[in-house]
């Protein structure tokens, strides 16, 4: 399923590269804005539910005249951590998020720069086993629970090539109420630190 999503991802941004590639009318006359795209592997680092979790994802998006971009993403939580105050230790918790990412960069020109960014979407966690009591007959539980989430921050990036960038980023993960269980809002919030790489034509 996760790479049914990266492809759709790569579709759309295709699709969206050639319906804006069209000259357009400003206020202030006709122009053509410059148009890129690209792909953005990416892994954040955070807490969740007060263990450490990595959190890798993948993004798709255009660039408008390489400082204004959007991006549609796809991460999920790659660790098997079992929250702090879950009884059974043979469960962890899983979770992905879906969400639009805008950010602007100021003098993308410069070999360093400095980006603002905001990212909002939808998340989703639930229980799940982990692998080595894969043999076992475990009673999962089956509910899950969605919110919304928004992360501003901000990062530093380096142009190391002319179609290739490197992202070093930090924010903040605040989400919508939510109740699973026994964990809250809280447990879901917290810095983010994340490292990706930006693959296109800017």
């Amino acid at each position: 399923m996760r790479i049914k999503i990266i492809i759709l991802l790569s579709s759309i941004v295709l699709n969206l590269t050639a319906q804006t590639s069209k000259e357009v009318k400003t206020l202030i006359g006709t122009g053509t804005p410059r148009i890129g795209y690209f792909i953005t592997p990416f892994c954040q680092f955070g807490s969740i539910a007060g263990s450490p979790a990595v959190i890798p994802g993948v993004g798709a998006g255009i660039v408008f005249n390489n400082n204004i971009s959007l991006d549609l993403r796809y991460k999920f939580i790659a660790t098997e951590n079992t929250p702090v105050r879950e009884v059974d230790n043979r469960l962890y918790l899983d979770g992905q998020w879906f969400g639009i990412k805008g950010e602007f960069s100021l003098k993308p020109e410069n070999a360093f720069h400095v980006n603002f960014f905001l990212e909002a979407g939808t998340g989703e966690i639930e229980l799940d086993l982990k692998d080595s009591y894969e043999n076992q007959q475990v009673l999962i539980p089956s509910e899950d629970a969605w919110f919304a989430n928004l992360e501003p921050g901000v990062a530093l990036e380096i142009n190391l090539w002319k179609y290739l960038k490197l992202n070093l980023a930090a924010g903040y993960r605040f989400v919508s109420d939510v109740t699973f269980r026994n964990l809250s809002q809280r447990d879901l919030m917290g810095f983010t630190y994340s490292a990706a790489l930006k693959i296109g034509i800017f």
